[in-house]
């Protein structure tokens, strides 16, 4: 089997991981990153902290169970609910990848957005990857939509977005942007509205936790 390592999840587990190893100098620059990077953000730094330790840890409970199982599964988390994407060999990796999610500390949601089938190879992924990308540019130039509230993964075609939106309306172009994309087959929006009341029930849980 040939493993296609998404993006997302290599982009983020590497570099703490390099800073882990580096001593607690370089895990306060690494923090410094993701501080400067919830300021922009529509939700808070504690938010955006938590979630960078549930995906590092959910990313860490893959590679332990399997390299294929790392390599296999992309994860976005926000505000503790995870989604997980990509394409594992059997039925029975969708069940353990869930497992695993649920019993990751902080996670309130998963979304299990998996398929199961053979590997499609480097054409496929680097059709993945360039969608991913085009529509990562317009979001970037689209003035009426803050990108870095959106996270993009895209499997056989199919285009997952995840983050919060300012607005219904901003959601709407952003969703506008991928569907209009050459070769995209199906856009999958599992993002939320700044005012939605699950993020409200969320806050609530966390604060009864907390207290």
């Amino acid at each position: 089997m040939i493993m296609r390592f998404r993006p997302t999840a290599w982009m983020l587990v590497v570099p703490l991981w390099a800073l882990a190893s580096c001593g607690p100098a370089s895990l306060a620059i690494g923090t410094g990153a993701v501080v400067a990077r919830s300021v922009i953000q529509e939700r808070s730094t504690q938010d955006a902290l938590s979630d960078t330790e549930i995906q590092l840890t959910l990313n860490n409970k893959f590679l332990n169970h399997s390299a294929g199982l790392f390599g296999d599964i992309s994860t976005s988390v926000v505000e503790g609910r995870v989604v997980l994407t990509g394409s594992v060999p059997q039925r029975g990796d969708r069940v353990t990848a869930t497992d695993l999610s649920w019993q990751t500390p902080g996670v309130v949601e998963v979304t299990d957005e998996l398929t199961v089938q053979e590997d499609s190879g480097a054409v496929a992924y680097a059709e993945d990857a360039w969608i991913s990308n085009q529509l990562r540019v317009k979001l970037l130039a689209d003035g009426k939509v803050s990108s870095v509230n959106y996270s993009v993964e895209t499997v056989d075609k199919v285009v997952h977005l995840t983050g919060l939106a300012r607005s219904k309306s901003e959601l709407a172009r952003v969703i506008d942007h991928a569907s209009g994309l050459s070769g995209v087959s199906k856009v999958v929006s599992h993002v939320l509205t700044i005012d939605d009341p699950r993020r409200q029930m969320t806050s609530a849980s966390d604060a009864q936790t907390t207290g």
